[in-house]
């Protein structure tokens, strides 16, 4: 059986870690970083790779500064959405 790796998943994984480190929200709690992350997959374009060589290629193709921007801004704009509004109560 073959591992299924979305490069986009941890694409967004580390545009969010690099938006946090730089930016407060409401809520950074393991449950709203969630919400953003499964948010902005649901509106990115998936890239799957089972193979080292299709890592390579996959990562290779997605270090453009369109993709990298497109990812963030994704990521942002998602990360609002979910400070403005968290699918949890207040503590």
């Amino acid at each position: 059986m073959f591992d299924l790796i979305n490069h986009t998943e941890t694409s967004v994984r580390q545009a969010l870690q690099d938006y946090l480190r730089e930016n407060t929200i409401s809520c950074s709690c393991e449950q709203c970083q969630a919400d953003i992350i499964a948010l902005s997959l649901n509106r990115l374009p998936s890239h799957y790779y089972v193979s080292l060589r299709g890592e390579i290629m996959t990562r290779w193709k997605s270090q453009t500064t369109t993709n990298k921007a497109r990812i963030m801004a994704e990521v942002v704009r998602t990360a609002q959405q979910i400070s403005a509004s968290p699918s949890h109560l207040s503590e």
